[in-house]
């Protein structure tokens, strides 16, 4: 049997509920024979009366309540798909302002970035790049912030975000380099690089200060020689034998270059922060790269995607 038109059942919810036929035609934009041959087809359909008249108008009978239950969930989900297209609509247009580590930039927000823009192509997005602690700079014009901090690091600046990712940071070793010689999964010890030519990031980085404090913790003093504002500026020193430098795991290595584990374990966790109350286009943004990570879209080595 053929489902009937969902227009008889909306037609049908809004003559049992004002129990009239007339009262439901002029509320409905429509003539009282149009809305009488509605009522006829969905009563054809269904094989039992659907109301009874009286001198006042219509009263559904047992079986007509039943079925104004089923449409009023009907028309429930119809409201619910109205306003979903509206908030698409709000979204068809306007901007959205990302800043980031390098790390999250490279890593998350490209991928994500090509999916939203899909999605929403009037909307126009600016990606900014630096360190985490320019990205935390950035907050008062910027909708989303991505730094190398565990959330709750930033609640006593009274910021909203959530930890995207918890991974681990590597040593980064030329491919001649002694220290990769050692098997792939087998961790260098922070003792052993406490002699060697470290290269790294700019202060501020939170590869950087997350490196730092393991030395400290250690009880060791690393040596700082280079200096370097990018990570691919650091891939470029360590491969022309400048010394060692350190990566986040989920950092793609190019094929001369190689990773080890560091020993102990320096934990990096990747984070959203934000000023509340979130943008459209901020909310949306956040709900694409959520989809990403629960479809397994991010591989992340040494950590796992919270």
């Amino acid at each position: 049997m053929a489902r009937p038109d969902p227009q008889l059942l909306l037609t049908w919810t809004m003559v049992a509920r004002m129990g009239s036929i007339n009262a439901a035609a002029d509320a409905l934009g429509l003539t009282q024979p149009a809305v009488s041959n509605q009522l006829r087809r969905l009563q054809d359909w269904l094989g039992e009366p659907l109301y009874r008249r009286h001198g006042r108008g219509v009263t559904p009978t047992s079986l007509g309540k039943r079925l104004l239950r089923v449409a009023s969930q009907i028309e429930s989900a119809l409201v619910d798909a109205e306003t979903l297209q509206t908030d698409v609509q709000g979204l068809m247009q306007g901007s959205l302002l990302l800043v980031a580590s390098q790390t999250n930039a490279e890593f998350l927000l490209l991928r994500a970035m090509a999916v939203f823009q899909k999605r929403y192509p009037m909307i126009a997005v600016r990606l900014q790049s630096g360190n985490s602690e320019e990205a935390r700079k950035r907050l008062d014009v910027a909708d989303l912030a991505f730094v190398e901090d565990a959330v709750v690091a930033q609640a006593s600046h009274g910021l909203k975000g959530q930890t995207l990712i918890e991974t681990d940071i590597r040593v980064l070793l030329s491919v001649d380099h002694p220290l990769a010689q050692r098997p792939e999964h087998e961790p260098v010890a922070l003792a052993e690089l406490a002699g060697v030519s470290v290269v790294w990031r700019e202060p501020g980085s939170g590869t950087r200060d997350r490196v730092e404090a393991a030395f400290r913790q250690a009880g060791l003093e690393p040596e700082i020689r280079y200096e370097f504002s990018a990570g691919a500026a650091v891939r470029e020193a360590v491969r022309c034998g400048l010394g060692v430098g350190f990566v986040s795991a989920v950092s793609v290595t190019p094929p001369d270059l190689c990773t080890r584990p560091v020993a102990p374990r320096i934990v990096q966790v990747l984070s959203v922060i934000y000023q509340g109350p979130l943008s459209r286009p901020g909310e949306a943004f956040l709900t694409v790269l959520d989809e990403m990570m629960r479809a397994g879209v991010y591989n992340v080595a040494g950590g796992a995607a919270t």
